[in-house]
């Protein structure tokens, strides 16, 4: 008897192209997959780092806008001081507000002294110190406080308060219209003006909410 031999069926040559084209397929999906994936990744990066862009620059406006409003604040504070009352006219519950530019006027309102693409807005008070002996009535001490918050896009806010002190002016000289800490507001390290910023305190910002 002849020993059976088993011969091997070959595929037809078609058949083995179609297998060689699926395991092609499936690569190329998954090489696709990929790609679409890290698409995606640097898609949402981008969208992240856009969002944290118009943040800061929504921070940075409420920011300026409310030292903007303590800068009105302080030319009214020069034009305000009395020389034997000190600023008592205008603090406490009985006081006077100041009318203070742009003081609470809203974007678009005439009154308003932010440029409209800002869409910014501040408003202030003027309050006596805590350690004045005169607290909160009466201005013993020449020293005030102004607080400004401004409000900037998306509904960020920024609230700054200066603290102010009063000095009885000398001679002719005029009082320039700007202080800085430590520094007479000419810059000659005289506090012959009115009045000159002592401290300065920055509130934590809000962004986010209502426009």
């Amino acid at each position: 008897m002849r020993p059976l031999v088993r011969r091997r069926r070959r595929l037809p040559a078609t058949k083995q192209r179609s297998s060689q084209r699926g395991s092609a397929l499936v690569v190329s999906l998954i090489a696709l997959t990929g790609l679409v994936t890290l698409g995606g990744l640097t898609v949402l990066a981008v969208q992240g780092g856009v969002v944290a862009s118009g943040h800061e620059r929504h921070k940075a406006v409420a920011l300026y806008a409310a030292e903007s409003g303590a800068a009105a604040a302080m030319v009214k504070l020069r034009q305000s001081y009395d020389g034997a009352t000190g600023w008592t006219a205008h603090i406490g519950a009985n006081g006077v507000p100041l009318v203070i530019a742009g003081n609470g006027a809203r974007p678009g309102e005439a009154s308003n002294l932010m440029s409209a693409d800002m869409n910014a807005w501040y408003e202030v008070e003027i309050v006596n110190n805590r350690d004045d002996p005169g607290y909160p009535d009466v201005d013993q001490d020449g020293l005030v406080v102004i607080r400004a918050t401004g409000h900037g896009p998306n509904g960020a806010t920024a609230q700054v308060e200066w603290r102010v002190a009063s000095y009885v002016a000398t001679g002719n000289r005029p009082c320039p219209g700007y202080g800085q800490k430590g520094m007479a507001e000419d810059g000659a390290g005289r506090n012959d003006c009115l009045s000159t910023i002592v401290s300065t305190d920055v509130a934590t910002y809000s962004p986010g909410g209502a426009p």
